[in-house]
């Protein structure tokens, strides 16, 4: 904590500035974010789902091989039709942190946008 132009309340010392230090836990990961599902919870909150879309893995493949040895064309696929929306983090959180998160993504979205033309 800065200790500069402290401000007494009562008992309590109000400082001026407060530093915050981020710490990453064990389980900080990074994830790449195709979309978001979810809404609001029946306690008041928001429940957001960030997910990745893809094309599906197909469980077996078959491919013809070449009179030389090399893999040929495809020539069988089994597997899902359509595509898949994998599911990498849910996380819920109160109105107040859906204002801030709105305002934080706003402000990040302007400086992009001002990247991009230039300015």
């Amino acid at each position: 904590m800065t200790k500069k132009k402290a401000e007494k309340i009562g008992k309590l010392t109000i400082p001026e500035n407060i530093d915050f230090h981020y710490l990453k836990t064990s389980n900080y990961r990074t994830f790449h974010v195709d979309g978001i599902f979810g809404g609001p919870t029946p306690n008041g909150n928001i429940y957001m789902e960030l997910f990745v879309e893809r094309a599906p893995t197909p469980k077996q493949v078959t491919h013809q091989v070449n009179k030389d040895g090399t893999l040929g064309v495809e020539t069988k696929r089994d597997g899902k039709l359509g595509l898949i929306r994998e599911i990498e983090a849910g996380i819920i959180f109160d109105l107040v942190t859906a204002e801030k998160i709105q305002k934080w993504l706003s402000g990040k979205i302007e400086v992009l946008k001002k990247a991009r033309e230039g300015k």
